[in-house]
Formats: structure tokens, C-alpha cells, sequence
């Protein structure tokens, strides 16, 4: 009788145990093909929290580099950058009435014209150019630049599709004759903040010869209502004895906009010198423009005062003197 019961004892452990073993391996089982269902399932989220992540950054990178090009194209049309004018689809004039006081040279009242005309039935490839007093860019510095005349036709030879390269034909009038050229523009991004610009200008005079100038400029951008601007310039001539440079560096900040009307200042500093026959730095500047949208909307007021320490000649001594432009801008077909 007890060979029985301890038989049966015996019996029982075993179904026991294998029905425990079976429900263990059962449970395995089901938690491999959980976790096998549920590893594509993650690996889709995080595919998908990737792609999120990477969508955010290019429309980040987009916006910061819309942002940048719109306001280097901004202070380019504010400020009156006549390559900016020049390249634009539209006819835009500029008609500017600027008193200059110097303490050393005196006051001097002039008028220019500057900007370009679509040429009726010609106007997708030809203007008439006029180029004014001012420089190209912010600073003055090739007022007397020969490889640019002051009125001539400009005529686009080749853009690429993105218009970060632009080609030109370009004749000078004079009452010596035409002045044939060529200009090159690039034009491209480093980085969402960082724009870089580079020209290069070539004249052919038949009296002095052929002038060339290159300009290289950098926008950083450092808000949507600021930037810092670089603009270095190099011109040289066939029978010229070396070379004139100049090289600023500035801030632009644009202010609030008050009844549709903008505002704007630019506060720079600059040199500029010749490398032969004597290397000198001839004017160290620094300065502060400032220029505002006013009554109505093609009038400009403008007011920039300098501090500059010039030399005449290599040898002469070095003499700091202020200076004041007062400027009325119209602006005309715009």
C-alpha cells in the first residue's frame, strides 16, 4: 500500500513538473514573437523620429540662408549698391543731391544720377547704365575708378539658372569714344549666415588702356535685422605704376519701421593705399551713415560723418581732419 501511494506521489511530481515546463517554454514562446513584433515597430518610430529630425534641420538651414540672402539684398537696394541696381529685372534711377564739407578741402555741392533703363523691346538682355558719383559699395572708395564710366549700356551675355553667376558686355560713353568691357559677378553661400560675393570689372580705354578692378565682399548675418559687411577692392591699370586698394569692415542694423518707412545705419572702418611707385596707406576712416526713408516713399535723407587721418604723398606727415555728407535721394522708377 505504500509502494502505491509513494508510486502515485511519484506520478503526480512528474505531471507537475512537465506541465510547469511546458507552460514555461509556452510563455518564452509568446514573449519572443512580442518582442520580435514589436522591434519593427520601434525601429519605424525612430526611423521615423530621424526623418523628423532631419526635415527640422534642413527647413532650419533654409530658413537661416533665405534670411541671409534677403537682407544682404536689402541693404544692397537700401543703401543704393549700384551693381545691386544694375541687376535688377526693373528700370530703377537714383537721383541723389549731396553737399560734402571737409575740413581741409572745403564744402562742394553736387548732383549724379545713378542706377539703369530697361531699353524698350530690349529690356531682358539690354540697359542704359548710370552709374553717379558713389561707389558701389557702402564706403566710398573708386569715386575715380576707370574701368567704369559714368554712362554706358550693359548687355547680359549669360546668368545661370540659380543667378549665382552673371556675365556682361559693357560700353562706356565718353566724349573720348567707347570704352568696351566685360564684367563677371559670382555669387554664393557659406553657411546659413554667410554670404560671398566676388567681381571682376575690365575697360578698355584707347587713350590710357585697358583698367581692371576686382571686389570681393562677406555678409555675416547676425539677425534678421543686422549683418557685418566686408568689402575689399583692388584696381589696377595697363599703364598704371601699381595698384589702389581699399578694405572696410562695418555693421549694418537696420531700425524699426515706423508708418511703412525704413531706416537704417552703417557703422564702418576702412583703409585705403597704393602699392607703387611707393607703398603707403593713404586715409584711415571710420564713420557712421546714416539713411532714412522719409514724407514719402522715393525720398532718402542721408547723413555720414567721417574721421580721417589722410597723407598726401609718401614722406608727408599724417593730418586727421572730420567730414560731413548731407545727401537727398529720389528714387525713380522703382
Amino acid at each position: 500500500m505504500n509502494t502505491v501511494r509513494a508510486t502515485g506521489g511519484l506520478l503526480l511530481s512528474v505531471c507537475i513538473a512537465l506541465n510547469a515546463h511546458a507552460l514555461e517554454t509556452q510563455e518564452r514562446k509568446q514573449s519572443s514573437d512580442e518582442g520580435a513584433s514589436q522591434e519593427p515597430e520601434y525601429e519605424n518610430v525612430a526611423a521615423a523620429a530621424r526623418d523628423t529630425a532631419e526635415r527640422w534641420v534642413d527647413s532650419s538651414h533654409r530658413f537661416a540662408t533665405d534670411r541671409t540672402m534677403a537682407l544682404t539684398r536689402w541693404v544692397d537696394s537700401f543703401f543704393g549698391d549700384m551693381d545691386g541696381d544694375a541687376e535688377i529685372a526693373e528700370s530703377r534711377l537714383r537721383l541723389k543731391v549731396t553737399t560734402d564739407w571737409d575740413e581741409r578741402l572745403g564744402t562742394e555741392t553736387r548732383i549724379s544720377v545713378g542706377g539703369k533703363v530697361n531699353l524698350p523691346r530690349l529690356a531682358d538682355r539690354v540697359d542704359l547704365v548710370f552709374r553717379g558719383d558713389d561707389p558701389d559699395e557702402l564706403v566710398a572708395g573708386d569715386e575715380d575708378d576707370p574701368s567704369q564710366s559714368q554712362v554706358g549700356l550693359q548687355v547680359l551675355l549669360d546668368e545661370s539658372a540659380g543667378g549665382n553667376h552673371r556675365t556682361d558686355f559693357t560700353v562706356g560713353l565718353s566724349s573720348t569714344g567707347p570704352k568696351p568691357g566685360v564684367k563677371y559677378r559670382y555669387k554664393t553661400l557659406w553657411g546659413p549666415n554667410t554670404s560671398f560675393r566676388f567681381s571682376q570689372r575690365a575697360q578698355y580705354d584707347f587713350d590710357d588702356g585697358a583698367f581692371a578692378t576686382t571686389k570681393l565682399d562677406i555678409d555675416y548675418a547676425l539677425s534678421k535685422r543686422s549683418l557685418i559687411r566686408s568689402q575689399n577692392r583692388l584696381l589696377y591699370g595697363e599703364k598704371s605704376d601699381g595698384a589702389e586698394w581699399s578694405s572696410n569692415i562695418g555693421v549694418v542694423r537696420q531700425w524699426a519701421v515706423e508708418n511703412g518707412f525704413e531706416r537704417a545705419a552703417y557703422l564702418y572702418a576702412g583703409v585705403k593705399g597704393n602699392t607703387e611707385p611707393d607703398s603707403y596707406r593713404e586715409n584711415y576712416q571710420v564713420g557712421l551713415r546714416l539713411r532714412a526713408q522719409a514724407i514719402r516713399e522715393f525720398l532718402f535723407f542721408e547723413l555720414e560723418p567721417t574721421l580721417n587721418q589722410r597723407i598726401d604723398a609718401p614722406g608727408l606727415p599724417r593730418e586727421t581732419a572730420w567730414a560731413v555728407e548731407a545727401r537727398i535721394e529720389f528714387l525713380l522708377f522703382d
